[in-house]
């Protein structure tokens, strides 16, 4: 199988995450990996990768439009993002990714993490003063000193077993001639 991963990094913590990821993936298979930075790679994997920095509760703005044109690949969704991994905001910035690509795609995985908020959006909040949620409140000014250490060794290492475990169970299913149907319907609301 060949597999691409392919992300966006603000402050270097989803590269972290992608690359932790591609070494993770083994010999049996022919991986690349892609930051958006450097352009829009052609979209040649069997398994496509995707990963991005949180931004208003979903993909940042490159690799939301880049999504758009992922068709009729097996999909992996994984984000980082500088809030608590097991929140509602968590659920749903990663639920906002997979809603990108599901419709097009077979969802294969998907995974987040915490990560770091970059030092420039940092500042931005300080300008605002210490009132309201993105702010330089002294709880968000402890998180943040906090969470810039993410991800950890072991976010990344789990994110890279979630995957490797995917794309095996997904490759098993095609030499089988199984079908494998997306595990992440995301219901919208009605």
């Amino acid at each position: 199988m060949k597999i691409q991963i392919i992300y966006s990094s603000l402050s270097g913590k989803t590269e972290r995450l992608a690359k932790t990821i591609f070494n993770g993936m083994g010999k049996e298979h022919t991986c690349t990996i892609h930051n958006l930075k450097d352009g829009e790679p052609s979209l040649a994997g069997d398994i496509i990768l995707l990963g991005y920095w949180v931004d208003k509760a979903g993909p940042e703005q490159k690799m939301k439009q880049f999504m758009s044109k992922v068709k009729g690949k097996a999909v992996g969704v994984f984000c980082t993002l500088g809030f608590y991994a097991d929140s509602t905001h968590a659920h749903e910035s990663i639920s906002n990714g997979v809603k990108e690509v599901q419709d097009n795609n077979t969802i294969i995985g998907s995974y987040v993490c915490n990560g770091a908020i970059s030092e420039k959006i940092i500042e931005m909040f300080r300008k605002r003063g210490t009132e309201g949620t993105h702010s330089a409140s002294k709880e968000n000014e402890i998180r943040w000193s906090i969470m810039a250490s993410h991800p950890t060794d072991a976010e990344c290492t789990l994110g890279a077993e979630r995957f490797r475990e995917r794309v095996e169970i997904y490759s098993r299913f095609k030499k089988e001639g199984l079908t494998f149907k997306s595990i992440l319907p995301v219901k919208e609301e009605k």
